[in-house]
């Protein structure tokens, strides 16, 4: 798949008054590609949908509900002191490549069910 700044940089030369064959050539794609995105009148990030599958299992599973029972009694609890937490709970369970994994699921459970925040401008 092409990137957005080809198929950019090919209607620029298009629009210039070039054949297709030297458009094709100065973004750096075949005719073929570049009838196709001609044709379809988008760029390639437009096509990508949002993915909405996970690609590996959610580590924190089985110590979630933990996790949102901590942070309900203590909202002030930050990531890094749960993971420390859970790691000296499960000695080998977990990596530090993980701690970011849990930073984001305790960010979306605090959008989602955590304590409202103070509106500033209403």
């Amino acid at each position: 798949m092409k990137r957005d700044s080809e198929v950019l940089l090919m209607r620029r030369e298009r629009a210039k008054g070039r054949t297709q064959e030297q458009a094709a050539a100065r973004a750096g794609m075949s005719m073929r590609t570049l009838r196709r995105y001609e044709r379809r009148g988008k760029l390639p990030s437009q096509f990508q949908g949002p993915r909405t599958y996970r690609t590996r299992p959610n580590p924190f599973t089985d110590d979630w509900p933990w996790i949102v029972s901590q942070l309900e009694r203590d909202p002030a609890l930050q990531g890094t002191t749960l993971f420390g937490l859970l790691k000296e709970l499960h000695p080998g369970r977990y990596q530090a490549g993980q701690l970011r994994t849990l930073h984001r699921q305790i960010a979306a459970w605090r959008a989602q069910y955590g304590p409202g925040r103070e509106v500033i401008f209403p």
